[in-house]
C-alpha cells in the first residue's frame, strides 16, 4: 500500500505499458541505502527510487509481470533477451522437466544463448537437443532461439532451490 512502481530503461526514464525494463519502486518505508556499502547503494538507490535488480513490465491495467533478474539478461547483438521467457518455452515441451538459460560469450554477437535442460523421467535425452531447438523456433523470435541445448541430470541449486546460473556459465567456459 502506498508504493509506486515504475518500469524504466537504462536511461532511468519510464517506459510505456507492455515494454520490459528495470523495475524500480518507492515507498515512505523503503530504505535509502545499504549499511556500509556505498557502491551498492549508488547502484540500487537513485533519486528516491529503489532498484531491486529485477526486470519486468506493467500491463495497461498496472499489473506487474516479472521477466527475470537484470544480472541474468542476455544481450545478443545489442538486443536484450530475458532468459525467463526462453526457460518457460523450454518447459512447455513434454520432454523437459526443468530448464535454465544463460549467456554464452560470442565473438560475433557479444553473447549467445545456452540452455540447460533436465529431461522428464522416461524421456530420451539423446534426442532432446535438436527437438528443443525446433520447438523454440516455433514459439520464439529467431534471435531468442538457443545456440545449443545441453541435457543435464540436474541443475545446480542453492539450499533454497535457486538455480546457480554461475555454475552453468562456468561449464560453458570450459567449452570455449
Amino acid at each position: 500500500f502506498g508504493a509506486r512502481i515504475d518500469i524504466v530503461g537504462e536511461d532511468h526514464r519510464p517506459l510505456p505499458a507492455g515494454e520490459a525494463g528495470r523495475i524500480r519502486y518507492r515507498h515512505p518505508g523503503t530504505a535509502t541505502g545499504y549499511y556500509n556499502d556505498a557502491d551498492a547503494s549508488r547502484e540500487a538507490f537513485r533519486d528516491g527510487w529503489y532498484y531491486p535488480g529485477d526486470l519486468g513490465w506493467l500491463d495497461p491495467d498496472g499489473f506487474l509481470y516479472l521477466a527475470g533478474r537484470a544480472t541474468d539478461m542476455i544481450i545478443r547483438g545489442g538486443v536484450n533477451i530475458y532468459p525467463a521467457e526462453i526457460e518457460h518455452v523450454l518447459t512447455l515441451h513434454a520432454a523437459v522437466h526443468e530448464a535454465a538459460v544463460v549467456a554464452w560469450p560470442s565473438r560475433e554477437f557479444g553473447e549467445e544463448i545456452a540452455a540447460f535442460v533436465v529431461p522428464r523421467e522416461g524421456a530420451d535425452g539423446s534426442f532432446i537437443g535438436d527437438d528443443l531447438i525446433s520447438h523454440c523456433r516455433q514459439k520464439l523470435a529467431r534471435y531468442k532461439v538457443p545456440r545449443e541445448v545441453f541435457v543435464v541430470d540436474e541443475l545446480p541449486k542453492s539450499g533454497v532451490g535457486k538455480v546457480l546460473k554461475d555454475r552453468l556459465t562456468a561449464r560453458l567456459e570450459a567449452l570455449v
